[in-house]
């Protein structure tokens, strides 16, 4: 027997800039839809704080601050009953049981999966482990099996993708470590507009300050800080590890973090011109430049480390140094250039 949650309201897989907050969009189209009417996925990017990275010393990643905190701020903003757990692998029969509940009773959760375990496309099947969020849509009992949607995944070109299609039961077991769902709260209501405008900015602002922690763990823009001061560390690794070390770099400020960010930004800055507007335009205008900058200076990290050329690490320091300085800079001319109406979002 397959249980479907889809009849609920007609519903199509879009494509998103991001698969967790692609993600939650489509889940607040189910759970809240006058909310929805009222958001997009770059307000809950900046609402719920995804903007904020971490970095505690390892070469290889700097990546969401907390996954739990993203959730746990959507649910809240939205007036919405959060089901959650992180800790799939720990009893993974238990988490399906759940999961097939939860699409019994018409819910639509959000998996967390190892990308190891997906084999729809080719940037999985061929290409390292990720970790990666799709849509759980159906469940059907009789094949063992069920029906997912992926709202945003790159291809080897880096073109958006999606993909709506079935996974067997058993690649779930193998490849979920957390999952989330959502309901309607009838005791809690959404934020309003301004609450959840005012939530952004506050976001961004701690954003640009940054926040270091305990065990040389840093968070917000201190964390690009701190990983691009240890790149000064990639010239005595091996050329292996070198290599490795600049293509995760590379995707990590390319798929949720630094340029994401700017996508995002653009968006928001366009849903609420109103609030800035005066300084709107020229806003969006560096924007699209420093996202563009951004981009070069990546892929010639990604080339630095193609061709293992260490005496370059200096080069690419620098480079981002300075980008991060412009980053900051932006980021601050938005919140005091920021006015004092709400201004209309823009769909």
């Amino acid at each position: 027997m397959e249980m479907d949650v889809m009849p609920k309201k007609p519903f199509a897989i879009r494509a998103g800039l991001h698969c967790l907050f692609s993600g939650l969009y489509h889940i607040l189209e189910r759970e809240r839809p006058e909310a929805a009417a009222e958001s997009d996925e770059a307000d809950i990017y900046f609402e719920t704080n995804g903007l904020n990275l971490e970095y505690y010393g390892d070469l290889n990643r700097v990546w969401l601050a907390s996954q739990e905190d993203i959730v746990d701020r959507f649910a809240q903003t939205y007036g919405l009953e959060l089901h959650a757990s992180f800790e799939a692998e720990l009893d993974p029969d238990a988490a399906l049981l759940r999961l097939r509940e939860a699409v019994l009773q018409g819910r639509m959760p959000l998996l967390f999966v190892r990308t190891t375990s997906l084999d729809y496309h080719e940037v999985f099947r061929d290409g390292e482990e990720r970790n990666h969020l799709v849509l759980l849509l159906s469940w059907d009992d009789g094949g063992d099996s069920i029906r997912i949607g992926d709202t945003s995944f790159l291809d080897k070109a880096g073109h958006i993708t999606t993909y709506e299609g079935v996974l067997t039961v058993d690649a779930l077991r193998r490849g979920l470590w957390g999952y989330a769902w959502f309901q309607a709260d009838a005791e809690q209501n959404p934020l309003s507009g301004l609450g959840r405008f005012t939530a952004a900015l506050q976001n961004i602002r701690s954003f640009n300050q940054g926040l270091e922690l305990p065990e040389q763990r840093y968070q917000g823009s201190l964390a690009y800080r701190m990983y691009v001061r240890d790149y000064a560390k990639l010239p005595a690794l091996d050329a292996l590890a070198f290599s490795a070390v600049c293509r995760n770099v590379y995707y990590c400020f390319r798929v949720g973090g630094m340029l994401h960010q700017l996508d995002y930004l653009a968006a928001y800055i366009g849903r609420y011109k109103g609030r800035w507007p005066q300084e709107g335009q020229e806003l969006l205008h560096r924007v699209e430049g420093l996202r563009e900058q951004w981009r070069k200076a990546l892929m010639q990290l990604y080339k630095v480390g193609l061709s293992v050329q260490r005496d370059k690490i200096g080069l690419v320091q620098e480079r981002f140094a300075l980008l991060l300085d412009e980053h900051e800079k932006l980021l601050r001319t938005l919140l005091s250039a920021v006015g004092g109406e709400q201004g209309t979002a823009r769909r």
